[in-house]
């Protein structure tokens, strides 16, 4: 180390301010900072001392990182727990995904797929979180196990909100309509037209009445639909007004109905499941 060095490193030292090498000492002691309270301290060089292509690339490579993660599929642990129990063509065939009254993460889904081999027919499989690893179980199959099946496949590389980030987006939509909700029914399903991913989330109260419906894409995070329904109508309602309520009701109730994927866990009685599965 030089004389030069060592005095100024004496006076900053004396100043109590910091200092960042920049000669030809070792690498080790380049980044070192010197404070009369902190002896060595490891700090990084103000953006400003560097040249302008460096502080470009210590700007974006954060950037280039967080994208290069981005396609973080939400939920995933679901088609892998299914394609680990039966295989990647049930996983790769998955219809719908459907959890039920949870008032956070849900720990157990019922995962719906089209049959490879039996197009006409739907499996309905369980899928538990137990000792922390999700376990997939069969739980029916048959042709009646879904009063409607969703047209087209889940495209699980297109889903990048997860249900809690959706269950996230809804709470913050319910503050807004003022509506107060205990737990939430989740379903994944893709858009019958456009077969992007969407959530359909189902707000209840404690009694188990739903006071809110809500569609959020689960590409990008966007409310396509909502609806916060109160428990008792306005009584102050025109002629006119109740024309157009009755009308807006209509298109909720269709918006709604597209998304009442009703399971007849009671109608089907299948027994060839668990063969097919052996």
């Amino acid at each position: 180390m030089s004389e030069g060095w060592d005095a100024l490193m004496q006076k900053r030292m004396l100043e109590g301010g910091r200092i960042i090498r920049t000669d030809t000492a070792p690498a080790s002691t380049k980044t070192s900072v010197i404070h009369k309270t902190k002896p060595v301290l490891i700090h990084f060089a103000p953006l400003s001392m560097l040249s302008p292509a460096m502080r470009h690339l210590f700007l974006t490579l954060p950037l280039f990182l967080i994208a290069s993660l981005s396609p973080v599929h939400a939920n995933p642990e679901i088609p892998v727990a299914v394609a680990q129990s039966f295989g990647s063509a049930i996983a790769n065939n998955l219809l719908l995904l459907k959890g039920t009254g949870t008032t956070g993460e849900p720990t157990e889904w019922t995962a719906y797929s089209r049959d490879a081999f039996r197009p006409e027919e739907v499996l309905r499989i369980s899928v538990k979180l137990e000792a922390g690893q999700w376990q997939a179980q069969a739980a029916g199959a048959g042709s009646r196990v879904l009063d409607r099946v969703p047209g087209k496949l889940l495209d699980f590389s297109k889903v990048r909100y997860r249900s809690a980030d959706a269950r996230i987006i809804a709470a913050k939509s319910a503050a807004l309509a003022q509506a107060t909700f205990a737990s939430i029914d989740y379903q994944l399903a893709s858009n019958s037209e456009t077969g992007l991913p969407e959530w359909g989330l189902a707000l209840k109260d404690n009694t188990g009445y739903e006071v809110g419906f809500i569609v959020i894409s689960a590409e990008t995070g966007a409310v396509s639909f909502q609806d916060w329904t109160p428990k008792v109508p306005s009584s102050t309602v025109t002629a006119e007004g109740e024309e157009g309520e009755r009308a807006a009701k209509a298109v909720k109730r269709a918006a709604r109905k597209a998304w009442d994927w009703t399971d007849n866990a009671r109608k089907e009685t299948r027994g060839f499941f668990r063969e097919l599965f052996r």
